[in-house]
């Protein structure tokens, strides 16, 4: 397990076909598959404001996580200008591959797909977490800026 700094956390299950899937747990009571192993999971993480992009997902339609992700990675830019460096410089630290936005989103959607049934998130008490996927595709209150 690895902690999450706004308070969910990763978990690495056990190994599928060579592989241990990567599913995350927010604090907020969202859950699910975000990568089949940690390299991609890193790479997920590094490269992409995944959990925003899961959020404004329209309920899954990698579509409009396509629009998200775009939307998202612009407003980053604004604030962060560095961040396309920053984020190379952590993946060649890590011997990970620097993967285009477009080919992160198909990734995370094809993973978060298939979260049930095998990597649905529960809690102690045994209540689900909600699935990864939020439905809304842009932010309520004025829309993408």
């Amino acid at each position: 397990m690895a902690a999450h700094p706004a308070g969910g956390a990763y978990f690495l299950c056990a190994e599928q076909d060579g592989r241990r899937p990567l599913v995350f747990a927010s604090s907020e009571g969202e859950g699910g598959l975000i990568a089949d192993d940690l390299a991609d999971g890193l790479e997920i993480i590094i490269g992409l404001a995944w959990q925003d992009c899961l959020g404004f997902s329209g309920g899954g339609d990698v579509e409009v996580m396509q629009v998200s992700a775009q939307h998202l990675e612009r407003s980053l830019a604004r604030h962060n200008p560095e961040i396309t460096e920053g984020r190379a410089r952590v993946a060649s630290a890590l011997s990970l591959r620097v993967v285009p936005i477009a080919g992160l989103v198909v990734r995370l959607q094809d993973a978060a797909s298939r979260t049930e049934p095998d990597y649905v998130v529960t809690a102690e008490d045994g209540q689900a977490y909600d699935p990864p996927f939020g439905e809304f595709s842009e932010p309520r209150h004025g829309g993408w800026r």
